[in-house]
């Protein structure tokens, strides 16, 4: 693998290789033949669950699902090669595996879990996470405005949610409201087909285009108790998803920049100007070794946090927010470059840079913008908040 400079990547150990090219396999299979057409089109291709969801019984099946999983560097090079192949299907399966088990996983009751991990590992029932609104994205933390109500015989939610990921498909909906006239916030297991629950999709994306993107409108919908998540009332305690989720989407982008790479760098070995291969001309040449090395920074900085994590346990969320900040800005100039490269036909699909270019957009910007992630480490450096 060319992109893989330094032979960091394949210093990982042989199980977590191994893996990886399982997956790799099934995405080369089930996702690559097609997934240029949902792109344009808009539309999910869900011949792919069923296979994703063998894969994740299989490999994860034989033990109990906890978030942050077990073993954390498979789900990464799961959203590595996701990212590589299309960084759709790695938000559909982040919101899924990720977002929604884990939330289950980590604040439900043992009642929840039974009802809902299992088939969701599967893949049987899909899951959905809403948190962000039309109007709270970086400040959801104090600005919920989507409220939850305590009435004698359960809760009354009102609100909206947007970008929800799989809402459309969804069989279970994690949603987040705040209590009026208090700092604390719930999570409720809302199904699609309650009563006042709408959900529209978002048409008119460029980036991420196979992944159903909703806005959720919650409307007087009554739940019971057994709906809400027991184990959770601060947005604090959201805080180890959130971490776990930015060094995830950190991978992402490292999978999306190398995707990249290895189109633009297959491109200028076969196409000729001026009667030779572009690869053979000195700008070109720099684009490329630019491109290797912010690759090869992600991959080193991605693979010692990971050591790090696993020598001490511990994953911070300063150090969560500086890889995904790393990673995104370097994948972003990548994907540019990559673009450079093939002039003209840098902007079609079938040349396999435009959707990854495009889709890095999206990525830039989710599981915290490029502003919040350095306010975070900038407060960690010097112990002031500059937030507001």
């Amino acid at each position: 693998m060319r992109s893989d400079f330094y032979n960091t990547l394949s210093s990982l150990p042989e199980d977590a290789i191994a893996f990886w090219q399982r997956f790799r396999q099934l995405l080369r299979q089930a996702v690559q033949p097609t997934i240029d057409e949902h792109w344009l089109n808009g539309t999910f291709p869900h011949h792919v669950i069923k296979p994703i969801g063998r894969f994740l019984e299989t490999e994860f099946g034989d033990q109990e699902y906890v978030f942050p999983p077990a073993d954390s560097l498979r789900f990464r090079l799961m959203k590595l090669e996701m990212g590589r192949i299309d960084p759709s299907m790695a938000s559909f399966v982040a919101v899924h595996f990720g977002l929604t088990m884990g939330s289950i996983a980590s604040f439900g009751s043992a009642e929840q879990k039974q009802k809902w991990l299992p088939p969701m590992l599967r893949m049987d029932k899909i899951g959905s996470w809403a948190l962000t609104e039309p109007y709270a994205g970086s400040d959801v933390a104090s600005g919920l405005r989507c409220t939850a109500t305590q009435t004698a015989d359960g809760w009354v939610v009102n609100g909206q949610k947007k970008w929800a990921g799989n809402a459309s498909m969804a069989d279970v909906i994690v949603v987040w409201a705040s209590i009026p006239g208090t700092r604390r916030m719930v999570g409720f297991l809302v199904e699609p087909q309650m009563a006042g629950v709408k959900i529209d999709k978002i048409h008119d994306k460029i980036a991420k285009r196979a992944m159903e993107n909703v806005i959720i409108t919650l409307e007087n919908v009554h739940l019971q108790e057994h709906h809400r998540l027991p184990n959770i009332d601060k947005f604090k305690q959201l805080n180890t998803q959130l971490t776990h989720g930015r060094v995830a989407v950190a991978w992402e982008a490292l999978g999306i920049a190398m995707g990249a790479f290895e189109a633009a760098l297959a491109y200028t070995d076969t196409r000729k100007q001026f009667g030779k291969p572009i690869s053979g001309f000195q700008l070109i040449q720099e684009k490329l070794v630019n491109m290797l090395e912010e690759i090869t920074c992600m991959q080193t900085l991605l693979c010692q946090l990971h050591n790090n994590e696993m020598a001490s346990g511990e994953l911070t969320g300063p150090q969560a927010s500086l890889a995904k900040r790393a990673c995104c800005r370097r994948a972003r100039k990548v994907c540019s470059w990559a673009r450079e490269v093939m002039g003209g036909n840098g902007i079609l699909l079938e040349y396999g840079v435009a959707r990854l270019f495009a889709d890095m957009e999206a990525v830039y910007s989710y599981e915290g913008t490029d502003e919040i992630n350095t306010l975070i480490v900038g407060r960690q450096l010097t112990g002031q908040s500059a937030f507001v």
